[in-house]
């Protein structure tokens, strides 16, 4: 991995404490940022190196990072060890992802408002379904833009 510059550093920190106040890993913030400013794949033990942080935190969070989408994992010949980097056109994947989860809660809600009863309950739940309904549109509509401009179509 090549040698950060201080505004590269100055970025992997802010990614890492924007990652936390969104409720997820300082780390996972970090990792992801230093991802996009490396050349290329990085080692699971230069990510431990540059970030000062431990082998399970790298696992954890790299694995993390894969579930969403973000970051792909990669072999070397000769090399024992993982590397990582940002996968090919994350955010189309990470929206994906996003859409997935969203249609598990949908379901969760449909059998609930099949069961129950109380109509106070009902009411929420009716509530939350709109707000599912109308992210997974406005997901579709962002993965729509998204694949547009990998495909070359900028609108």
């Amino acid at each position: 991995m090549q040698t950060l510059t201080d505004s590269d550093r100055r970025f992997i920190e802010r990614l890492g404490l924007q990652a936390q106040s969104e409720g997820f890993s300082r780390i996972a913030g970090q990792l992801w940022a230093t991802l996009i400013v490396s050349d290329g794949p990085v080692s699971s033990s230069q990510l431990v190196d540059t970030l000062r942080v431990s082998k399970a935190s790298v696992s954890t969070n790299t694995c993390f990072l894969e579930r969403l989408g973000i970051v792909e994992r990669r072999t070397m010949p000769g090399e024992r060890q993982d590397f990582f980097a940002i996968r090919p056109h994350p955010y189309a994947a990470l929206v994906e992802g996003q859409m997935k989860r969203l249609e598990a809660r949908k379901e969760v809600i449909a059998e609930a408002k099949a069961t129950i009863t109380n109509e106070q309950t009902l009411a929420k739940l009716a509530d939350l379904d709109q707000f599912y309904t109308l992210y997974y549109e406005s997901s579709k509509d962002l993965l729509k833009q998204l694949k547009s401009r990998i495909h070359g179509h900028n609108k």
